[in-house]
């Protein structure tokens, strides 16, 4: 599989906790059988996802003299601990809100990564 259908997969997959979760929910549900609280659960994997995708820009930071001029390690801090405290802080659903603000960032961050051509165009899209 070559990567560019790898990042697709994955990303895919990757939103699938989100979906079936955030449908449960929906639905009226608040656990099902292996999971106790289904609010606890999607805003944990939302914090996961937003701290996994902080780390990957210290990463390209460390791998790459070009991102080092965006200053990458502070930004990805900064999204980390604000969806540690949020996690910590906030309801569920203010922690969502607050989760896609970051997923935002993060895009935009990954847009001028790729419009300087430090990320690939593939692995943005």
């Amino acid at each position: 599989m070559n990567e560019s259908k790898l990042y697709a997969w994955l990303a895919y997959l990757g939103a699938i906790p989100f979906l079936l979760s955030g449908g449960l929910i929906f639905a009226g549900h608040q656990q099902i059988a292996f999971i106790e609280d289904l609010a606890f659960f999607i805003n944990s994997y939302g914090l996961v996802i937003v701290v996994f995708m902080s780390g990957i820009h210290w990463g390209q930071h460390l791998s790459d003299e070009k991102a080092q001029a965006f200053n990458l390690p502070l930004i990805s801090n900064l999204i980390a601990l604000t969806a540690w405290f949020t996690f910590t802080l906030a309801t569920t659903i203010v922690a969502l809100a607050i989760y896609g603000v970051c997923f935002v960032i993060l895009l935009l961050i990954d847009a001028k990564l790729a419009s300087r051509e430090i990320i690939s165009n593939h692995y943005f899209r």
